[in-house]
Protein backbone atom coordinates (compact mmCIF):
# COMPACT_ATOMS: atom_id res chain seq x y z
CA UNK A 1 0.00 0.00 0.00
CA UNK A 2 2.88 2.33 0.82
CA UNK A 3 4.55 1.64 -2.55
CA UNK A 4 1.33 2.47 -4.38
CA UNK A 5 1.17 5.83 -2.60
CA UNK A 6 4.77 6.62 -3.55
CA UNK A 7 4.11 5.73 -7.18
CA UNK A 8 1.01 7.95 -7.29
CA UNK A 9 2.86 10.90 -5.75
CA UNK A 10 5.80 10.53 -8.16
CA UNK A 11 3.50 10.21 -11.17
CA UNK A 12 1.59 13.31 -10.11
CA UNK A 13 4.78 15.32 -9.63
CA UNK A 14 6.28 14.18 -12.94
CA UNK A 15 3.18 14.27 -15.13
CA UNK A 16 1.37 17.22 -13.56
CA UNK A 17 3.18 19.96 -15.50
CA UNK A 18 2.99 18.03 -18.77
CA UNK A 19 -0.73 17.33 -18.48
CA UNK A 20 -1.69 20.80 -17.27
CA UNK A 21 0.75 22.84 -19.37
CA UNK A 22 0.87 25.38 -16.58
CA UNK A 23 2.68 28.63 -17.25
CA UNK A 24 3.82 28.98 -13.64
CA UNK A 25 5.62 26.03 -12.16
CA UNK A 26 5.78 25.09 -8.54
CA UNK A 27 9.02 23.84 -7.02
CA UNK A 28 7.55 20.33 -6.99
CA UNK A 29 6.75 20.44 -10.70
CA UNK A 30 10.21 21.82 -11.50
CA UNK A 31 11.71 18.98 -9.48
CA UNK A 32 9.52 16.49 -11.31
CA UNK A 33 10.58 17.81 -14.70
CA UNK A 34 14.24 17.66 -13.68
CA UNK A 35 13.94 14.10 -12.42
CA UNK A 36 11.95 13.14 -15.52
CA UNK A 37 14.59 14.61 -17.81
CA UNK A 38 17.40 12.81 -15.98
CA UNK A 39 15.52 9.51 -16.06
CA UNK A 40 14.64 9.93 -19.74
CA UNK A 41 18.28 10.58 -20.61
CA UNK A 42 19.24 7.17 -19.22
CA UNK A 43 17.49 5.61 -22.22
CA UNK A 44 17.33 8.42 -24.80
CA UNK A 45 21.00 9.45 -24.85
CA UNK A 46 22.52 5.98 -25.46
CA UNK A 47 20.00 5.36 -28.25
CA UNK A 48 20.77 8.75 -29.85
CA UNK A 49 24.55 8.22 -29.60
CA UNK A 50 24.21 4.74 -31.14
CA UNK A 51 22.10 6.20 -33.95
CA UNK A 52 24.65 8.96 -34.56
CA UNK A 53 27.61 6.57 -34.67
CA UNK A 54 25.78 4.23 -37.03
CA UNK A 55 24.83 7.18 -39.23
CA UNK A 56 28.42 8.41 -39.36
CA UNK A 57 29.63 5.00 -40.51
CA UNK A 58 26.77 4.61 -43.00
CA UNK A 59 27.38 8.12 -44.36
CA UNK A 60 31.05 7.30 -44.90
CA UNK A 61 30.07 4.16 -46.79
CA UNK A 62 27.56 6.14 -48.88
CA UNK A 63 30.22 8.71 -49.70
CA UNK A 64 32.73 6.02 -50.64
CA UNK A 65 30.26 4.11 -52.82
CA UNK A 66 29.30 7.27 -54.71
CA UNK A 67 32.90 8.08 -55.60
CA UNK A 68 33.56 10.52 -52.78
CA UNK A 69 30.40 12.56 -53.22
CA UNK A 70 30.18 14.59 -50.01
CA UNK A 71 26.55 15.54 -50.57
CA UNK A 72 25.60 11.86 -50.37
CA UNK A 73 27.52 11.49 -47.14
CA UNK A 74 25.99 14.67 -45.69
CA UNK A 75 22.53 13.41 -46.56
CA UNK A 76 23.11 10.65 -44.01
CA UNK A 77 25.39 12.47 -41.56
CA UNK A 78 23.29 15.57 -40.94
CA UNK A 79 20.07 13.86 -39.82
CA UNK A 80 21.90 11.12 -37.92
CA UNK A 81 24.55 13.13 -36.11
CA UNK A 82 22.72 16.38 -35.38
CA UNK A 83 19.69 16.92 -33.23
CA UNK A 84 18.97 16.72 -29.52
CA UNK A 85 21.40 14.60 -27.49
CA UNK A 86 20.28 15.48 -23.96
CA UNK A 87 16.71 16.06 -22.87
CA UNK A 88 16.06 19.01 -20.59
CA UNK A 89 13.00 19.99 -18.57
CA UNK A 90 12.07 22.44 -21.33
CA UNK A 91 11.92 19.52 -23.76
CA UNK A 92 9.58 17.65 -21.45
CA UNK A 93 7.21 20.55 -20.88
CA UNK A 94 6.98 21.24 -24.61
CA UNK A 95 8.68 24.63 -24.84
CA UNK A 96 11.55 23.21 -26.92
CA UNK A 97 11.11 20.55 -29.61
CA UNK A 98 12.91 17.21 -29.40
CA UNK A 99 14.75 16.47 -32.64
CA UNK A 100 15.87 12.84 -32.66
CA UNK A 101 16.81 13.23 -36.32
CA UNK A 102 18.49 16.59 -36.84
CA UNK A 103 17.15 19.11 -39.27
CA UNK A 104 18.78 19.53 -42.63
CA UNK A 105 21.42 22.17 -43.14
CA UNK A 106 20.44 25.33 -45.00
CA UNK A 107 21.25 25.22 -48.70
CA UNK A 108 21.05 28.97 -49.14
CA UNK A 109 23.80 31.57 -49.16
CA UNK A 110 24.72 33.27 -45.92
CA UNK A 111 23.28 36.72 -45.34
CA UNK A 112 26.32 37.72 -43.29
CA UNK A 113 28.24 38.76 -46.41
CA UNK A 114 26.46 40.13 -49.44
CA UNK A 115 27.12 38.63 -52.87
CA UNK A 116 28.56 41.95 -54.03
CA UNK A 117 31.37 41.62 -51.50
CA UNK A 118 31.97 37.97 -52.43
CA UNK A 119 31.88 38.63 -56.13
CA UNK A 120 29.06 36.16 -56.71
CA UNK A 121 31.11 33.10 -55.74
CA UNK A 122 28.06 31.28 -54.39
CA UNK A 123 26.09 31.91 -57.56
CA UNK A 124 28.95 30.69 -59.75
CA UNK A 125 29.38 27.49 -57.71
CA UNK A 126 25.72 26.46 -58.06
CA UNK A 127 25.03 27.82 -61.54
CA UNK A 128 26.12 24.62 -63.25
Amino acid sequence: MRNLGIVIVLATVMLGPVAGRATEYTPASEFGLGVGAAASNLIYTPVKVTMALGGLVLGGVAGFLTGGDTRSAYAVWVPAASGTYLLTPSHLDGTEPIEFFGSDYADTPSTAVSTEEMGGIYDIEYAR
